[in-house]
């Protein structure tokens, strides 16, 4: 007996209490916030945040503090979720239909949920509304999200899209595909949700993807959070640093300051609670634990020094606090700085749960997991990080990593050398000393690098206009929105002027209603017109309603363009929703 007890305790000491306990995969938890940048959080140095549970969490977690995203939303959830470059994935921009995942990726949560996991997400999806590009089509067998890329944006449902002061509360979501209704402030229904989920999927190993729409705009929180940071001066040493951006705040930066911390906090409470909820379902010793940023902050604030903002490849830009923790693989407490990057945290993943990586998957990341672990060197290795409205550009807004050293493109000339800018990262950070001039064949040497990686993913099969398919039994009424529509007018989206086009493929032979909606009254005699490829059809307004039916238009199956526009005493306008549904 005291034998087989010494034995016990040497495994637990080489092993990890978890592995024996449970015998199982590790569960996985994927906590990801919107907009929050590098500087957010009270353990990244911030004086005035109250995040007390994400830095409870930081303290006992691995933190990765060289670790990067893209620069905005979508293409930072499509390398996440896949371990590729964006681009690859289809996924080019955040809106104008760049946000729409090819159903041929290869998704964490289809992996994991072929190899016994129960797979759930709540909060921002933003790779597709329709079908085949939800999450019930790419893996997830739970899901509660809202529309297109934010609450309230006309990519979202038309009740969120309407109230704009109060969007983020009472919110019209999508569960499992339904338009259903949550009452409350949506950080707080996410979480309820994700309670729920812990409480249902406790005896199966589980991933769950808690992907929160704040701190992102519109800056809407509840009144006790709001007044927690109401009479906040920015009067500290740090807010008046000689030199950091921040120091120039202007009363509007501190106004939307204020608002952000206190949508921070929020999100910290709701962090707590199913942290709580994980340690009180016994979950806590066989779950991995992951909270990261999508991006670096959009409004001007206290972010570390990071030189850029959200939509920049500065690093200010692309590197968020990533934080690791769990099932006895990862040690309190401890930073890594070697270079790592969402490609890396799919195969990181899977390696953790002991699960293979798709035989026939070509990642662009790598498994990161010995290095945090600390039981292999960082090797040498090269990252590409870029993006830019519209379709790729080459130097534009573009970085290319090799090691320690960082090429960046701003709106660079690609021949000339001097135009880019060359950084040691390691010893400059911040990005204040450019070497191009005194490094011209490092520079010339990443350059090439650059060149090759753009050269390689715009060829890539994926990086094609998607098309929603209509006229399936998997979506009966498809909703074609503004976050989907193409065009070079779509950059004013909340414009009544703007207008677009959709690529829809059309699954069956049938007579189709197509429904133009907008989110006021149409005028009398106003006309409305859709074109579904050659053909075109078009009905007057009656004047008692905000959307015009154009009822039994026959549509044969394939590809189409579909336009829809209003013609008035206004001038042409452009619907904010186009229903399309087949007659049965």
């Amino acid at each position: 007996m005291k034998q087989r007890l010494i034995t016990f305790l040497v495994l637990i000491t080489i092993y990890g209490p978890s592995s024996i306990v449970h015998g199982q995969r590790p569960n996985i938890l994927l906590i990801m916030t919107d907009d929050q940048g590098y500087g957010d959080f009270g353990f990244t140095g911030n004086p005035h945040v109250k995040t007390p549970n994400i830095d409870q969490l930081a303290a006992r977690s691995t933190r990765l503090t060289n670790f990067h995203n893209s620069p905005v939303c979508a293409p930072t959830r499509a390398s996440l979720l896949t371990g590729r470059y964006h681009q690859r994935t289809g996924v080019h921009d955040t809106y104008n239909g760049g946000a729409i995942m090819a159903a041929e990726e290869t998704t964490l949560a289809e992996i994991l949920s072929k190899n016994g996991y129960k797979t759930g997400i709540v909060g921002k999806w933003h790779l597709g509304d329709n079908y085949p590009f939800r999450p019930s089509d790419q893996g997830f067998q739970y899901s509660l999200i809202h529309g297109g890329g934010g609450v309230g944006q006309p990519g979202d449902f038309y009740e969120n899209f309407i109230r704009t002061d109060s969007s983020y509360f009472n919110t019209t979501l999508a569960e499992n595909d339904r338009k259903v209704q949550r009452q409350g402030y949506c950080s707080d229904v996410f979480t309820d949700q994700a309670v729920e989920f812990l409480r249902e999927k406790r005896s199966a190993p589980f991933f769950l993807y808690v992907s929160y729409n704040a701190p992102h705009t519109p800056l809407q929180l509840p009144k006790k959070y709001e007044d927690m940071y109401k009479d906040l001066a920015f009067d500290t040493e740090t807010d008046r640093q000689q030199g950091k951006a921040w120091a120039k705040m202007t009363d509007k930066d501190k106004a939307d300051a204020r608002k952000v911390y206190g949508m921070a906090t929020n999100i910290d409470d709701n962090v707590g609670r199913i942290l709580s909820e994980l340690k009180k379902q016994g979950l806590e010793e066989n779950t991995i634990v992951i909270f990261l940023t999508d991006n670096g902050n959009q409004q001007l604030r206290f972010n570390a020094g990071f030189r850029g903002l959200k939509g920049s490849a500065w690093e200010g830009g692309t590197r968020v606090p990533f934080l690791i923790s769990g099932a006895g693989l990862f040690e309190a407490n401890k930073e890594v700085n070697a270079l790592t990057a969402h490609i890396d945290v799919l195969p990181t993943l899977l390696e953790a749960a002991k699960v293979p990586l798709p035989a026939n998957l070509k990642t662009d990341g790598r498994s990161a997991l010995k290095t945090i672990q600390g039981k292999l060197a960082p090797t040498p290795r090269t990252f590409y990080n870029a993006w830019n409205r519209g379709w790729p550009e080459p130097y534009r807004n573009a970085a290319f990593y090799r090691n320690n050293f960082k090429l960046v493109a701003f709106n660079a000339d690609g021949d000339d050398l001097n135009t880019f800018g060359l950084f040691d990262v390691d010893k400059d950070p911040f990005e204040q000393n450019n070497l191009v001039q005194s490094q011209p064949a490092l520079a010339k040497q990443l350059k090439k690098g650059l060149d090759s990686v753009f050269t390689d993913i715009s060829n890539s099969p994926n990086l094609t206009p998607r098309h929603i398919i209509v006229g399936s039994p998997h979506e009966p009424v498809s909703v074609l929105t503004r976050q989907d529509a193409n065009g070079t007018n779509m950059g004013a989206w909340l414009s009544d002027k703007a207008t677009g086009y959709w690529n829809i493929t059309i699954a069956q032979d049938g007579y189709y209603n197509l429904r133009s909606i907008h989110t006021a009254p149409i005028a009398k005699g106003t006309r409305s017109l859709v074109r579904v490829g050659h053909v075109q059809r078009s009905a007057v307004a009656k004047g008692d309603s905000n959307a015009v039916t154009i009822h039994n238009v026959w549509l044969k199956k394939g590809d189409y363009l579909v336009e829809s526009w209003f013609e008035g005493q206004g001038g042409v306008t452009g619907p904010y929703y186009v229903e399309v549904s087949i007659n049965k």
